[in-house]
């Protein structure tokens, strides 16, 4: 080799390795600010509406930034939020509001995002091509009847939440990435009146009609006309039958020599080379999907998670990982893939548990206000049935009451009161909610959880019942519906939140409190045996008088002579405001 070949050599060597290690350090630096931006959805809707031409004032007449209250984005034109009072969003919903821009890539910082809709827009360029580290965990996108030009972005493949996807009615061309194929989780797809060319997907475990790909004159493969011309088909055919005929002649070879043992050897090792988790001693495949129409119909309401996905977030559901076991099944603490913790609900496989499923995630799915524990995914795999929760830093009411007094003592008076008084308030809101009626039939303080503030979040709606309406929300249909709810349905609730408001008071389990109830207001509480001694001389002994009055009140025998919820709620809130424990004004009765 003369010297100039060397020098050459040595130089495309060079060159070859500076650029791996630009590629590395964008790849690094990408990496990094990724994970340093993701913090402020406030950020992420401001940086839509600056980067966005907004001719028709959509944005502009709701979306201001100049309010600092908790969750004031949440009340922003098409945005929905995972909690009303937290800036956290879930939902950005914004069709038909002639907007006009490239797709917006500050749509990154919100990280909680699972709903994209920019449909009927005028927005225009080429789909990110990094668009799955935008918006990794949206179920569904909509980004239909706009004028998004180029290929569409192989990396959509690998946002693997997705339900549901739509870019029809655009510029779109090229080819359409194989790998959309594999999204597990597609239900609705649709690529129709674009300038697509080359074959279809092949889908896993369902199929798309002819009308998802229409007019795309380019387009074939099945459900569309066959790809290739006869010769084609011919010469796939004459290669087909050499492999085949190839292989078979060295299987011949392999059984001559090595007998049926090899065999077995080589099953053993694409056996171990499949996607296949042994969980609880028995081989899981990646995912055994549930088809069912009552499962695909929960889809459209919360997220849907594979067995494996969870499995491997709690260890295998390790006993490292319990952190609670109730009637239906045991609770783990995970950390999902997004970074969020939360609590899993793996209900017992003994037992026949569907209703009480359904009625838990059409309930929780549907409903959200900032007293109900939200919910966040779901799994429905083989005989398994998972609830993904939001993890609550401060577990269960019961517990902080019965553990022990030292945590009793930490859960002073102001806070006692600060938590009925959010019991009381998303009672009243399911009881008389507008468009829905909702009796929630098992509370107690087991199902009354807290955050890392205290706020209480009620959960366990399996038992949830639903009072029929003209206008009712179709996605509450699959709860058990009655023609109308009598006063002794809602006053079930108000007699179980009573027992709840005692057992604050007297930190007495609720089974000892039936017969206290019919004293309580005979003697006062001269009593100690009334009153938890933890709250005795600390200056709110009139203020806990009236709560006690008011939790008799709600147990009386007779079911007509119990107030209503909302009543109840604003007993509670006068009298908080005695000593100015809340700043509650009233109760909100719309879905927030």
């Amino acid at each position: 080799m003369d010297s100039k070949t060397k020098n050459f050599t040595h130089k495309m060597c060079s060159f070859n390795i500076f650029y791996l290690v630009l590629l590395l350090f964008v790849v690094l630096c990408n990496s990094s600010l990724r994970c340093n931006a993701v913090g402020s959805d406030i950020d992420c809707l401001r940086s839509i509406k600056e980067s966005l031409a907004d001719p028709l004032g959509s944005l502009a007449s709701t979306w201001k930034f100049d309010n600092l209250t908790e969750g004031f984005i949440c009340k922003f034109a098409g945005i929905r939020c995972w909690h009303a009072d937290e800036n956290k969003v879930s939902s950005i919903s914004l069709p038909d509001m002639g907007l006009i821009g490239e797709f917006p890539r500050g749509i990154q910082y919100c990280s909680s995002l699972t709903y994209l809709d920019l449909s009927n827009n005028k927005l225009y360029g080429t789909i990110p091509w990094d668009i799955s580290n935008l918006i990794g965990f949206v179920v569904t996108l909509d980004l239909s009847s706009n004028e998004f030009s180029g290929e569409i972005s192989v990396t959509l493949a690998n946002c693997s939440f997705l339900n549901n996807l739509k870019l029809e009615n655009n510029k779109l061309e090229g080819s359409i990435p194989p790998g959309i194929g594999l999204l597990g989780r597609l239900k609705k797809f649709n690529l129709s009146n674009n300038m697509l060319t080359g074959p279809v997907p092949n889908f896993i475990d369902v199929s798309f009609p002819p009308e998802s790909y229409a007019n795309n004159p380019g387009l074939c493969g099945e459900p569309l006309d066959p790809c290739g011309a006869v010769g084609n088909h011919r010469v796939l055919f004459v290669c087909g039958f050499v492999t085949g005929w190839s292989l078979s002649a060295l299987v011949g070879i392999y059984l001559f020599f090595l007998g049926l043992p090899g065999v077995k050897n080589i099953l053993l090792l694409i056996k171990k080379r499949t996607k296949v988790m042994v969980i609880d001693g028995n081989e899981w495949p990646l995912e055994e999907v549930n088809n069912h129409p009552k499962i695909l119909h929960l889809e459209t309401i919360v997220t849907r998670m594979s067995f494996m996905e969870l499995s491997e977030a709690t260890s295998n559901f390790s006993q490292e990982n319990e952190i609670g076991n109730g009637m239906l099944g045991k609770m783990y603490k995970a950390l999902v893939p997004n970074g969020w913790t939360v609590a899993i609900k793996r209900l017992h496989v003994s037992e026949d548990l569907e209703e009480e499923f359904v009625s838990e995630i059409t309930t929780l799915g549907s409903l959200r206000h900032p007293n109900l524990v939200p919910l966040i995914g779901f799994c429905s795999e083989r005989n398994e049935r998972l609830l993904v929760y939001k993890y609550m830093s401060n577990g269960n009411l019961h517990e902080w009451l019965h553990s022990s007094d030292d945590n009793a003592r930490l859960l002073d008076f102001p806070l006692r009161v600060k938590i009925i008084v959010g019991v009381a308030k998303a009672l009243a809101w399911l009881h008389d909610g507008g468009n829905f009626h909702v009796v929630h039939s098992n509370i107690s303080s087991q199902c009354i959880l807290l955050d890392e503030n205290f706020d209480p979040k009620l959960s366990n709606f399996w038992e949830a019942t639903l009072a029929k309406t003209n206008d009712i929300d179709s996605n509450l249909s699959l709860l058990p519906i009655v023609e109308s709810l009598d006063f002794t349905t809602y006053k079930k609730d108000v007699y179980q939140f009573g027992v709840v408001l005692l057992e604050l008071l007297t930190r007495k389990e609720s089974y000892q409190l039936s017969f206290l109830s019919k004293n309580l207001c005979r003697n006062s509480f001269a009593s100690p045996l009334d009153v938890d001694e933890l709250l005795l001389g600390q200056g709110f002994d009139d203020m806990m008088m009236m709560l006690l009055e008011l939790a008799s009140n709600c147990m009386k025998f007779i079911p007509d002579q119990r107030p209503t919820m909302q009543q109840v709620y604003l007993t509670v809130v006068a009298i908080a405001r005695i000593h100015d424990q809340t700043r509650d004004p009233e109760i909100q009765l719309h879905v927030d």
